[in-house]
């Protein structure tokens, strides 16, 4: 009889038991959410990489017809937005050498992985053999963010060694 009362005693879980079963499981579910996480900021990047590249292969063909990268603003940076004046030859709105266009698609705005238009600067600060193309990242910010925040002296600090910039000049 007393061998049966105690069998009768057991068919529930103590708090220790339950204590421990709860941790393994917030543990799992830390591993498993922090590790989709870091899959998804992978992925932004890898879409954001796919998309410069296209638009590098694009320039080089545009540099092996015309011996230069398109010039739409010498010097200064400016968004990649086939809708402006200066990427007309480069979309063959305007007849160019091959009869083709560089890039296929609609005429607009050219963006990443995090909906930011990319940007282009010919000839380039960073990489002065070509051109600079970059993104400005996750944060959607120039550079590490700096100063005052004023938006047009962030422009010059794009790819810092300490910011989320995606950029040319960093993956080749």
């Amino acid at each position: 009889m007393l061998k049966l009362e105690k069998n009768m005693r057991r068919k529930s879980f103590t708090l220790l038991e339950l204590l421990v079963s709860i941790g393994i499981i917030l543990v799992l579910a830390a591993i498993t959410f922090g590790g989709m996480n870091y899959a998804s900021k992978r992925a932004q990047e890898a879409k954001t990489l796919a998309t410069m590249e296209e638009f590098i292969s694009a320039l080089e063909s545009f540099k092996q017809d015309y011996g230069f990268y398109p010039i739409i603003d010498k010097d200064k940076a400016v968004k990649v937005d086939f809708s402006k004046d200066g990427w007309k030859l480069f979309m063959n709105e305007t007849k160019n050498k091959k009869n083709r266009a560089y890039m296929e698609g609609e005429l607009a705005p050219l963006v990443d992985a995090y909906g930011q238009e990319l940007w282009y600067r010919y000839p380039g600060k960073k990489n002065t053999a070509k051109y600079d193309l970059w993104s400005m990242g996750p944060d959607k910010q120039h550079g590490k963010k700096k100063g005052n925040g004023d938006s047009n002296s962030e422009v010059d600090h794009a790819g810092d060694d300490e910011s989320d910039d995606i950029c040319s000049w960093k993956q080749r």
